[in-house]
C-alpha cells in the first residue's frame, strides 16, 4: 500500500492523564489466547461465540494498525489489550442493538470516502482505496466487505458513546484552573526512592524459583526473540541539495520520495522480489547496506533513534511482502528488503530460571518500595501538619530530593528525569500539597508543590478551547470506562474467565 500513510495530520495532546482513567491502565487482565470452546461468555443474555470474538478482535487489530501507521505494535501486553478492546466492542454493539441504532449504507460510504489516507489532491481516490484493499487489508487477511462492516460497527459504537456522554459538561472554572495549573510556572520538590536500594534486602529461594518456573516457564517473553536480517538502499539528497532554501529543498525531497516509491513499486511487482531488489539497485547504482540480525528488543545502535525505526519497518515485512515502503532517514529515504528470518526459540532451562529469579526479586523489591513510599508520604504529611517546613523535614530524614524552581507541567524539559510523570502529578496539586507516592521507571517519586505563578504566556481562546475539549474527552472516557464496568456486572453478562477482573475493582 505504497503512498498510503505518506502524510499524517497532527493534533495537540494535553496532559490530562490523571483526570480520567486510561484503557491501558484501567484493565489489568490476562490474554484470551488459550480460550477454547463454542461460547466464551455472555453479553445481554446471549452467548458470545469464539468466532464472534475473533471477528471483533480482527476489527480491533485493524483499527490499531491504521492508527499506528500500518501495523499493530508488537509491545508486551499488546495481545491482552487487543482482547480487552475486542470485548468492549461487543458490549457496545449489544447496546447499539438494544437502542435500535442504525447506520445507513450511504453514511458508511461517506465515512470511508472521508478517511484521510484515502485522499488524493483533496478528494477521495478510488485508486488509493483499491491499493488499501489489496495491500493493507489483504496483508491482514481482511476482505473489502468485512472492512465495510467494521466501519459500520464503529459508527454504531460511536452512536452509543455519543448518547451516553451527551450530558457531560465542563464548567468555565474548571478550564481556568486547569489552564493555570498546566501553564503556570511552579516551584516544587521531588523526593525519589530507588528500586535498587531495596534489592539487597530481597532473598529468593530455590523453592520460589521452582514455583515461578511452574507458573511462568512457558511465558513467550522468556523465549529468545525472533530476529531478522534486513538490507536497504538509500535515496539521499546531494550535499548541494541539502543546502538549498527550504522551498527548493522540499521540492527535491518530493522528487526523491517519488524515485524511492517507484523503486519499491517496481520491485514489489516482480515474482522474485528479493532478487529483483538487488538487481535493480545495481542497475540504478544504489549502494546496498546490510543490517545484521536484529530483534525488537535489541535494535541496531544507530544515532537519532534510526535503529528503532529500521526494526519497526523490518517487523512489518513478511516473506510474501519483503519490500518496504520508503521510510524517512536523515539523508532522505530508504527502501528495505527482508533477507532472513530467524524464528523465536526456547532458552535453556537454566537461563529461564535465572530470568525468573531476577524478575521475582525485582517484584518483591517493588513491593517493599511501594510500602516504604506510602510510609514516607504519611510521615511527611504528619510533619507538615505539625507546621514544619518541607525542606527541613527532607533534610532531617536524609531523603534524596531535587528542587525545581520553574517547572511548567505543560512543557517539561526533555532532559528532566521522569519529567512526564512529575507533570502529571504536579498539575493536580495546590500549593502546600504533597502528592501520593507515584511509581516511575526504576523507583518512585513524591512531589511537593511549594508555589505556582500565573501563566506567563498570553491567554489564548484557542488554547482554552483545546483544554476544554481535552478535559471533556477525558471525563467522557472515564465515564465510558465506568459504564462498561457496570454493564459487565449486570445479570445476563458473563465475562470469560480470563477477563473476569474487568468487572472487579482493585482491592
Amino acid at each position: 500500500m505504497l503512498k498510503l500513510f505518506r502524510s499524517h495530520s497532527g493534533f495537540l495532546v494535553l496532559i490530562l492523564g490523571l483526570i480520567g482513567l486510561s484503557f491501558l491502565l484501567f484493565y489489568n487482565v490476562p490474554a484470551l489466547s488459550r480460550l477454547r470452546g463454542g461460547s466464551l461468555g455472555k453479553i445481554a443474555g446471549e452467548g458470545v461465540a469464539l468466532e464472534t470474538f475473533r471477528l471483533s478482535r480482527q476489527a480491533a487489530e485493524m483499527e490499531l494498525a491504521l492508527f499506528s501507521g500500518g501495523r499493530v505494535p508488537r509491545r508486551g501486553g499488546m495481545d491482552r489489550l487487543l482482547n480487552e478492546i475486542a470485548w468492549g466492542r461487543l458490549v457496545f454493539l449489544a447496546e447499539a442493538k438494544r437502542l435500535h441504532c442504525v447506520v445507513p449504507d450511504d453514511v458508511v460510504i461517506r465515512a470511508i470516502e472521508a478517511l484521510p489516507f484515502l485522499q488524493k489532491d483533496g478528494k477521495y481516490s478510488e485508486e488509493l482505496y483499491n491499493q488499501f484493499v489489496n495491500g493493507f487489508l489483504g496483508g491482514h487477511g481482511i476482505k473489502g466487505e468485512r472492512f465495510v462492516e467494521i466501519v459500520r460497527e464503529s459508527l454504531l459504537i460511536d452512536q452509543v458513546k455519543l448518547s451516553l456522554v451527551a450530558p457531560i459538561q465542563v464548567g468555565p472554572g474548571e478550564v481556568e484552573r486547569l489552564y493555570r495549573s498546566e501553564f503556570g510556572p511552579a516551584k516544587l520538590t521531588v523526593v525519589r526512592l530507588s528500586l535498587e536500594q531495596f534489592l539487597p534486602s530481597v532473598t529468593v529461594t530455590p523453592e520460589q524459583v521452582d514455583a515461578e518456573f511452574r507458573l511462568h516457564g512457558s511465558d513467550p517473553s522468556l523465549r529468545i526473540p525472533e530476529q531478522r536480517k534486513i538490507t536497504f538502499v538509500e535515496f539521499a539528497l546531494s550535499p548541494e541539495q541539502s543546502k538549498l532554501p527550504e522551498k527548493e529543498k522540499k521540492e527535491a525531497e518530493e522528487k526523491l520520495l517519488q524515485r524511492a516509491e517507484d523503486f519499491a513499486v517496481a520491485v514489489s511487482r516482480e515474482e522474485v522480489k528479493k532478487k529483483a531488489f538487488f538487481e535493480k539497485a545495481q542497475q540504478q547504482g544504489l549502494a546496498v547496506r546490510e543490517i545484521g540480525l536484529v530483534s525488537e528488543e535489541n535494535p541496531p545502535n544507530l544515532p537519532g533513534g534510526e535503529g528503532a525505526v529500521l526494526v519497526e519497518a523490518a517487523f512489518s515485512l513478511s516473506e510474501e511482502n519483503p519490500i518496504s515502503e520508503p521510510i524517512r532517514s536523515p539523508e532522505g529515504f530508504r527502501v528495505l528488503v527482508l533477507t532472513e528470518v530467524e524464528p523465536s526459540r526456547s532458552r535453556p532451562q537454566a537461563e529461564i530460571r535465572e530470568i525468573l529469579q531476577r524478575r521475582l526479586a525485582e517484584r518483591l523489591a517493588f513491593g517493599k518500595l511501594l510500602e516504604q513510599g506510602k510510609e514516607t508520604a504519611q510521615s511527611l504529611r504528619k510533619e507538615l501538619a505539625a507546621g514544619k517546613l518541607f525542606a527541613d523535614v527532607v533534610r532531617e530524614k536524609k531523603l534524596a530530593a531535587e528542587s525545581l524552581t520553574h517547572f511548567v507541567p505543560a512543557e517539561p524539559s526533555k532532559d528532566l528525569r521522569d519529567g512526564a510523570e512529575i507533570a502529571l502529578v504536579s498539575h493536580l496539586l495546590d500549593p502546600g500539597d504533597l502528592s501520593p507516592f507515584t511509581p516511575v521507571p526504576g523507583g518512585g517519586i513524591l512531589v511537593y508543590l511549594e508555589s505556582r505563578e500565573s501563566p506567563a504566556i498570553p491567554e489564548s481562546k484557542e488554547l482554552r478551547h483545546q483544554i476544554e475539549e481535552g478535559l471533556r474527552e477525558s471525563r467522557e472516557q472515564e465515564f465510558l470506562e465506568e459504564w462498561l464496568t457496570e454493564e459487565n456486572r449486570k445479570p445476563g453478562y458473563q465475562l470469560p474467565k480470563s477477563l473476569a477482573s474487568m468487572g472487579q475493582e482493585e482491592p
